[in-house]
């Protein structure tokens, strides 16, 4: 942690209020690398800045009001904020991916909140194999994996008969 000044003398108290408001970040159970704190006046305007590194991503906060003490608490609250929605997120998105791929098992259902979770396992075919095995009424779809490349790839039996490939990235 980097406390730095700009036309202000870090006082032990203003050291102190900096730490113990920093110390909040603990709660979130994040790896913070590296923090810098920068505190500055000009004329009547206090502001203070943070940045820190987070998980190799820079997240910063930069609040001026009047009182120093008032800019550090915004400052370090905007930072807490910013730390605390990124956590969410990752949380939410790592809670999504195991309700969206499951395992395997095949043909396994559940209930999830009103949503009806098929686990399936994916056969490895080749396109003209998962075009032979496509069911011939429109919407019928055929979820594989190609022999080639292994890659996940979707047929889909279109209204006029013809077939359509669904190729998702990833």
């Amino acid at each position: 942690m980097q406390i730095t000044g700009r036309q202000l003398v870090i006082t032990p108290a203003i050291r102190r209020h900096v730490e113990s408001r920093l110390a909040r970040l603990d709660r979130y159970d994040v790896r913070i690398a590296h923090i810098s704190v920068i505190l500055g006046v000009n004329k009547l305007q206090h502001t203070a800045e943070v940045v820190c590194t987070l998980q190799g991503k820079r997240v910063q906060a930069k609040v001026s009001t009047q009182e120093m003490y008032a800019s550090i608490d915004q400052a370090i609250a905007r930072l807490e904020a910013q730390i605390r929605k990124r956590k969410e997120r990752l949380v939410d998105h790592k809670g999504m991916r195991k309700r969206a791929f499951p395992s395997s098992g095949r043909g396994v259902s559940a209930s999830i909140d009103d949503v009806d979770v098929m686990r399936i396992t994916v056969p490895t075919l080749s396109l003209d194999e998962a075009k032979k095995r496509l069911e011939s009424t429109p919407g019928s779809l055929m979820v594989f994996a190609t022999s080639t490349s292994g890659k996940l790839q979707i047929l889909k039996r279109l209204v006029n008969g013809r077939i359509a490939l669904i190729d998702p990235s990833q």
